[in-house]
């Protein structure tokens, strides 16, 4: 067990995520120098939150939205409502998370004070049904959900709420390129978005995330030129 005394939240935007989310929690409750875990429902349409609320653990919060935010909208309030200035977000469906992926995230903010955002890629060691998955996440870092950062170091909380799935790329461009590291997370990875539903809503899915991404990108390169 570390000793610091920093406290941390780690934040959960989580949506239609009842078959995966314990797999996290069930990790993260257990890790005793974690202060609190929010865990933002962001209008789910499953248990969910039911699922959430089944814990007895008082270092978890549930935060259930009425409407659906996005992943912006949903961090937003994650962050405004963390007790805490060290934050940790992380995925709702990461499967085989453990303690060290933590550690790996917080050090190079929290200790050795090299970085002011780590963001956390999956590891490749051998083919397998999420190879796919831990391709695209080592290919593009920088919209990775698995990241640490001191809130003082987020962009403002109403650019977070209307930014959707922008918002792990607005995150990253708002900080120094000799400021951000990436930490490999051996062991750690998720279902693609095909593995937990049907292929045409996934497809849709994915089309709507690219989409919100590559906006955020295009105001970036407008913002420059």
């Amino acid at each position: 067990m570390i000793k610091t005394e920093t406290k941390i939240s780690c934040i959960i935007p989580a949506l239609n995520e009842e078959d995966n989310i314990s797999k996290v929690l069930d990790v993260l409750q257990k890790i005793k120098w974690l202060d609190e875990i929010i865990v933002v429902d962001d209008g789910s349409t499953d248990q969910t939150a039911l699922v959430v609320l089944s814990y007895k653990s008082r270092k978890i919060r549930l935060i259930q939205l009425e409407q659906n935010l996005g992943k912006g909208g949903a961090m937003a309030e994650g962050v405004r409502a963390a007790r805490n200035d060290l934050l940790v977000f992380l995925d709702a469906d990461l499967i085989g998370l453990n303690e060290d992926h933590l550690l790996e995230l917080i050090s190079p903010v929290a200790f050795s004070k090299t970085a002011d955002l780590t963001l956390g890629v999956f590891a490749i060691s051998k083919l397998n049904k999420n190879a796919g998955t831990k391709i695209a996440n080592r290919a593009v870092p920088w919209i990775s959900g698995q990241r640490a950062i001191y809130k003082k170091q987020l962009p403002r909380l109403k650019q977070l709420a209307k930014s959707r799935y922008g918002v792990d790329l607005l995150i990253t461009r708002s900080i120094s390129k000799n400021r951000i590291k990436v930490v490999k997370l051996d062991g750690l990875s998720q279902d693609s978005k095909e593995q937990k539903t049907d292929f045409f809503t996934a497809i849709r899915s994915r089309v709507k995330m690219y989409y919100q991404i590559s906006k955020m990108f295009r105001a970036f390169h407008r913002s420059k030129t």
